[in-house]
C-alpha cells in the first residue's frame, strides 16, 4: 500500500457491489462478470465485517484485486479460492472466520446490504470504481482522491498530524 494510502486508511471505506444487480423477490445476485466475481464480492464483504479496520481488509482486498486471474463468465471456478486464500495467508487473516462467513450464507447477506446501499447512492453510480468523498462523487477525478480527502479536513489539528506527503498544502483545490 502506498504511504499517502496507509496514512489516511481510516477515511477509506470499500463496498464490494460494482454493478451487480440483484433480482426480485428472491434476491438473485447477478455479477457483471459472472459467479467468481459475486464469488469474490462475497470473500470481500466476509473480510470487511470481520476486520473493519481499513488497514486490514484492504490489504486483503488489494491483493486478491491485483492477481490478474481472468474471471470466467457465469461460473465459480475452484483457482478464485485458491487466490483468496493465498492473499488472506499473506494478510495474515484467518481462512477460517472467512471461509465460515462464506458457508453460512451470512455473506451474502452482507453483499445484499451492500446492495441497498448501493442502489440508494445519490446521484446513481455510473461506473465503478464510484468514489465519493464527504457523499461526493468524484466522477472521472477519482484518482486524485487523495487531494480530495486532504481537502475535506476542517479541522486544523487533524490538519498538522498529517504527514507533509499525504497532504501537502500544496495540493490544488479540485474545485480551482
Amino acid at each position: 500500500m502506498s504511504p499517502k494510502l496507509n496514512l489516511i486508511s481510516n477515511q477509506r471505506r470499500l463496498v464490494p457491489w460494482g454493478n451487480a444487480q440483484y433480482v426480485k423477490p428472491n434476491k438473485t445476485i447477478i455479477c457483471q462478470h459472472g459467479e467468481d466475481e459475486c464469488y469474490l464480492n462475497t470473500i470481500h464483504a466476509c473480510a470487511i465485517s470481520i476486520w473493519p479496520d481499513p488497514r486490514k481488509h484492504f490489504n486483503f482486498i488489494y491483493c486478491i484485486e491485483n492477481q490478474g486471474l481472468p474471471i470466467k463468465d457465469n461460473q465459480h471456478s475452484d483457482g478464485m479460492e485458491a487466490v483468496w486464500k493465498a492473499c488472506s495467508a499473506r494478510s495474515g487473516m484467518d481462512q477460517k472466520l472467512i471461509k465460515d462467513c462464506y458457508d453460512s450464507g451470512y455473506g451474502r447477506k452482507l453483499l445484499l446490504q451492500y446492495a441497498t446501499e448501493t442502489d440508494h447512492l445519490y446521484p446513481k453510480h455510473l461506473y465503478v470504481p464510484w468514489v465519493t468523498v464527504n457523499n461526493q462523487p468524484l466522477y472521472d477525478k477519482y484518482e486524485d482522491f487523495i487531494t480530495y480527502v486532504c481537502n475535506a479536513y476542517k479541522d486544523k489539528d487533524l490538519w498538522r498530524n498529517i504527514e507533509a506527503t499525504t497532504c501537502d498544502r500544496s495540493h490544488k483545490s479540485p474545485n480551482s
